[in-house]
């Protein structure tokens, strides 16, 4: 994967299927099925899933 978690989550998301883009020029924002979400709420789906761990879990 990626050094950059938003992408690493971005990429597991995809993996379950879900369909997730970034919606255009703000590189901080994403689509997830055709909602907006941030960076960080894309990163909390990922681990809400299951599909990342917590920065704190991983130690």
């Amino acid at each position: 994967m990626t050094d950059n978690p938003s992408h690493e989550a971005a990429e597991a998301l995809r993996t379950i299927g879900r369909n997730v883009e970034p919606p255009g020029n703000d590189l901080g924002l994403w689509l997830v099925d055709g909602h907006e979400c941030s960076d960080a709420e894309l990163i909390a789906l990922a681990q809400l899933f299951g599909l990342l761990t917590e920065p704190e879990q991983a130690r």
